[in-house]
């Protein structure tokens, strides 16, 4: 977790601190290595939260957007008194995942039937291939407003198979100035369609809670 309470105050780690874990009220340990990113990890016992995946520098960037108070939003289901942690989670109710590693299919409709309203922010360069693959499945405009680009998928991974029946939209982040919004995807045909979204627009709706706009064809005149 990136971070704990330290005397009440949400701290990342820093070496020599003590926390405790806001969601659990378990005793957290800073981690503070040379290799892995600075993080908090519970004493002598896993995450108390199933959903929890290790973070990456990925996921600490994407964070950075977003104000610390949005960072980490203990989320309670009243009626039953379940509780997780959403990566981010703004001012007018919309939740943010962002997914790095490969998640089971149980536990991303179980997080989207809990979240309720919100998104995915999908990490495309776990490996090389993905990116290599979408890259050369992009074929051409099917579609001006919203734009869209048919995607075909010839590798053998199931990197878009695997959320072509998602609830919540995703978008695939490769690391460009751009995200990728999955319009559709025919896991039999392996073919689907997908569209251009500015990151920094995509960054800008989701500070100020208005829909997350869509790229349009614009003609050379």
């Amino acid at each position: 977790m990136r971070y704990a309470l330290v005397s009440g105050q949400k701290l990342e780690a820093q070496p020599g601190l003590k926390g405790i874990c806001a969601n659990c009220s378990g005793e957290m340990v800073a981690k503070c290595g040379r290799i892995k990113i600075w993080h908090w990890s519970h004493k002598g016992r896993p995450p108390c939260d199933p959903w929890w995946e290790p973070e990456t520098e990925w996921h600490r960037a994407w964070k950075n957007h977003f104000p610390v108070e949005w960072q980490e939003v203990i989320q309670i289901d009243l009626a039953t008194g379940e509780k997780h942690i959403a990566d981010v989670r703004n001012p007018y109710g919309l939740v943010i995942e962002f997914q790095h590693s490969a998640i089971k299919f149980e536990e991303r409709n179980s997080r989207e039937k809990f979240y309720g309203e919100m998104i995915w922010v999908v990490d495309g360069k776990r490996n090389e291939f993905d990116e290599v693959n979408f890259n050369l499945g992009r074929g051409g405009r099917i579609q001006d407003d919203p734009l869209a680009y048919q995607i075909n998928w010839w590798g053998r991974s199931k990197f878009l198979h695997n959320w072509s029946d998602a609830k919540a939209k995703v978008y695939i982040d490769f690391g460009n100035e751009y995200l990728w919004r999955l319009v559709f995807f025919d896991p039999i045909k392996k073919v689907g369609a997908i569209g251009p979204v500015f990151k920094a627009a995509f960054i800008d709706d989701c500070l100020k809670g208005t829909s997350i706009r869509v790229t349009k064809y614009e003609a050379r005149k």
